[in-house]
């Protein structure tokens, strides 16, 4: 670069319009040999340059759709890239004069589905060798699985009645060991079903537990859940665990078994089992919204998130014992579906318009923080002396709220503040000054309020690390491909930061849901808080 910041703080229009023709010449080409340094470096993206695939923008070629109730007119945060608009009328694609659309030339555009050979059918050959498992698994127990009453006459069947083994299957669980003999270790255990008859004559049978079905249009096969597994509870929350704590691919969760286990499982059953879990705690989010509509503040924060072809947002709604997390739009009727009019607590929150809907509205001073000091490092002269002023009234106030607010003087400084913001407003030096200044005054007694109740909270971090976690997992995963996927990852997020929260165990909490719900009970209640 030709020239420094200290250099562009002193040109300004007046100081251009000193200089002589020869002087002008010789700034205006320092300064466009910058421009041209600096435009090589804003088009650098990571097939060009050595930048790391996730400095990419979240949205990238991702088209998202304009929504006015969306539109954030008093903060600068970046936003998806807006959907582009129908083709124009005089476009490539527009008919000619007869009405239809002009040919493709030769050698382009689709071939004729004539000439297209017949798709066989999809799957395995009918006849063909199948693949199975190869991996013998040992067994260390087995479980005999007999009916105790007739289902016809309801009387006690004796234990030395026959049993008859008609059907059965082999499980593989994660035992964990004890104090005194810490540690992991895999189990495989047989369990029977059969029959058994009563003295009445009727023969009494027994099979697998079953819960829910969710059947997935476009899918072959219906996630359900069954004690028909090979994955017993606690491995399952393991997988569980590798896949989305410590945020491993499916094929490297594979991986992690066959090396530290000497299991073999196909990425397949690795796949069922996460969505197995993640349908198996569903009905957990009930209790999760029912809490947080009651709690007496809650912190609110959305972040980008791909669901393949679309753009939407990851939700969280976080309290002091419950975090709930939602993938959908970016809207003010996906806040309202979630807390409802039931909700009569704090809500804090950024400065997006979807939240204004609420009347108990606190607003987050580490936003408004992070703005004025991009603004106070500009290298234009009032731009800076704006974001300057901005950030020394907010730590002011952040210093009066910690040692005990001085209402008259707090309120003397507001009320010059308040002036200059309104100057600023009306005649900005720049579009980013002029909308933080706007967005001051509009939310201008939200802002404040904890100035006269200093319990209040003064920043939404709350909501801002629960989401941090998942925001790195975004970056590897890029976000999930199905609306499935999407309620998944909602539902084991909710719980494995609930859990945290409380300070329990998730995973014994998931594999407990997942053998209730495989035997068609119901989903068991969210561990109470324990005190650290």
């Amino acid at each position: 670069m030709k020239l420094s910041d200290h250099d562009l703080l002193q040109i300004d229009e007046e100081y251009l319009s000193s200089l002589s023709s020869a002087e002008l010449l010789a700034v205006s080409r320092k300064m466009l040999e910058d421009l041209k340094e600096s435009r090589e470096r804003l088009n650098r993206t990571p097939d060009n340059s050595s930048q790391p695939p996730s400095s990419r923008p979240a949205y990238l070629g991702i088209p998202v759709e304009e929504d006015e109730a969306h539109l954030d007119e008093d903060e600068d945060d970046a936003s998806p890239d807006k959907k582009k608009g129908a083709d124009d009328e005089g476009g490539d694609d527009s008919p000619g004069p007869s009405g239809n659309s002009t040919p493709p030339a030769p050698g382009k555009g689709k071939p004729d589905s004539s000439s297209e050979k017949p798709k066989g059918r999809a799957g395995k050959p009918i006849g063909a060798k199948g693949f199975g498992r190869t991996q013998t698994i040992p067994i260390r127990s087995t479980v005999v699985h007999r009916a105790e009453t007739c289902a016809a006459c309801d009387a006690a069947l004796p234990l030395d009645a026959r049993f008859i083994a008609r059907i059965g299957y082999v499980t593989i669980d994660l035992i964990r060991g004890g104090p005194d003999q810490p540690g992991l270790r895999m189990e495989g255990t047989k369990h029977l079903f059969g029959e058994i008859a009563c003295r009445c004559g009727h023969i009494s049978c027994t099979g697998p537990g079953t819960g829910d079905r969710l059947e997935i249009a476009g899918r072959k096969t219906a996630t359900s859940l069954s004690e028909w597994r090979i994955v017993g509870p606690m491995l399952a929350a393991f997988i569980v665990a590798l896949a989305k704590r410590m945020r491993l691919s499916r094929s490297k969760v594979q991986e992690f078994l066959i090396d530290w286990f000497g299991l073999e499982l196909s990425v397949g059953t690795i796949d069922n089992c996460i969505r197995e879990v993640g349908l198996a705690a569903n009905p957990v989010q009930d209790e999760l919204i029912a809490e947080l509509r009651a709690s007496a503040l809650a912190h609110v924060d959305e972040t980008p998130w791909k669901q393949k072809g679309q753009a939407l947002w990851l939700w969280v709604f976080a309290t002091a014992n419950t975090v709930l997390f939602c993938v959908g739009p970016r809207t003010r009727q996906m806040v309202m579906d979630i807390l409802t009019e039931e909700f009569a607590g704090w809500l804090m929150s950024d400065g997006l318009m979807n939240y204004r809907t609420f009347s108990k509205r606190l607003r987050c001073w580490a936003h408004l923080i992070r703005k004025a000091k991009g603004l106070s490092v500009s290298l234009d002269k009032e731009t800076k002396r704006f974001g300057s002023r901005v950030l020394e009234v907010l730590e002011y106030m952040v210093e009066e709220v910690k040692d005990g607010s001085d209402p008259p003087a707090a309120a003397s400084i507001l009320e010059d503040f308040q002036g200059y913001c309104k100057m600023y407003r009306d005649y900005p030096p720049s579009e980013k000054v002029r909308s933080l200044a706007v967005e001051l005054l509009n939310d201008w007694d939200v802002i404040w309020l904890p100035l006269r109740s200093p319990g209040l909270p003064l920043t939404n971090n709350d909501a801002e690390r629960a989401l941090r976690h998942w925001v790195i997992a975004r970056l590897i995963s890029h976000g999930t491909r199905t609306a499935e996927g999407s309620q998944v990852l909602g539902v084991l997020a909710s719980v494995i930061e609930t859990c945290r929260l409380r300070n329990v165990s998730p995973w014994d909490y998931l594999a407990k849901v997942i053998a209730e719900r495989r035997n068609g009970n119901p989903v068991p209640p969210l561990p109470a808080p324990v005190a650290a």
